[in-house]
């Protein structure tokens, strides 16, 4: 009977002690862990990237203005950034700015019509150009931008489409340049970015650039090299497919 007693003794102890060292190992893991996905270290022990101070401002500009395209309007916010999705992939643009605006129900125009609204006339898709003061987070925060009392312009989704099209089919009344932005010609595409430069309503113009993801077939007929950055003149076969489906008739590399 003690011969058991001590075994079961002996058994309960060694449960303990696997016990006791599963926690230690797993909080320090944990540890461990939070310390490597919120900061980045060089190989010389350099910080680049801190990801635990991503929410704090780090930077303010005062009284600038910045455009970005709507991705998300909901819950008393609105989100724009700065690219454009073509299904699963996406072409960013410089340009344009990542941010959150609290929406205060500020009054909006429309680009086109110089109509005024509310915040309740933007959408998904739309392009915004804002005035106000913007506030840079973190490495990998999402900026805020505060517009104070000044008007949203609002350039609705469907009208910016009209425009790209009218700039694809050689249409003068806007000033548009054409460069390569990504080129993944072994892969069978290529991301065009395209200016979009219209003073109708301003004495120095706005400049809504947008991309293209075009395809590249076996009868297109490519002149020069296909590098990033580089100015090049492109037809299209038909340009009634969408823009993430064009097939490129024949591309020319220009001389920059």
């Amino acid at each position: 009977m003690k011969k058991r007693t001590i075994i079961i003794v002996i058994i309960a102890i060694i449960v303990i002690i696997i016990g006791l060292l599963t926690l230690f190992l797993y909080k320090n893991n944990k540890s461990n862990s939070q310390v490597d996905t919120t900061r980045i270290y060089d190989q010389n022990g350099q910080l680049i990237a801190d990801f635990s101070k991503k929410n704090e401002v780090i930077e303010t500009k005062e009284n600038i203005s910045i455009q970005g395209i709507v991705e998300l309007h909901d819950n008393g916010y609105i989100y724009i950034f700065n690219g454009q999705h073509f299904g699963e992939f996406g072409f960013e643009m410089n340009e344009y700015t990542r941010a959150n605006i609290t929406d205060k129900n500020q009054k909006c125009i429309d680009y086109m019509t110089l109509q005024e609204y509310d915040t309740s006339y933007i959408q998904e898709g739309d392009l915004l150009i804002c005035s106000g003061d913007l506030y840079i987070k973190g490495y990998g925060g999402i900026n805020d931008f505060d517009t104070k009392d000044n008007s949203i312009i609002v350039l609705k989704s469907n009208d910016y489409t009209e425009m790209k099209k009218e700039v694809l089919n050689g249409n003068s009344k806007y000033s548009s340049v054409v460069t390569i932005g990504e080129s993944y010609a072994d892969l069978g595409y290529v991301y065009l970015k395209y200016t979009l430069e219209d003073d109708t309503h301003s004495d120095t113009g706005y400049n809504f650039p947008f991309g293209i993801k075009a395809y590249i077939t076996e009868n297109t007929e490519i002149e020069g090299d296909l590098q990033n950055g580089k100015f090049v003149e492109v037809q299209y076969e038909d340009l009634t497919e969408p823009f993430d489906e064009l097939n490129i008739k024949s591309i020319k590399v220009l001389k920059n």
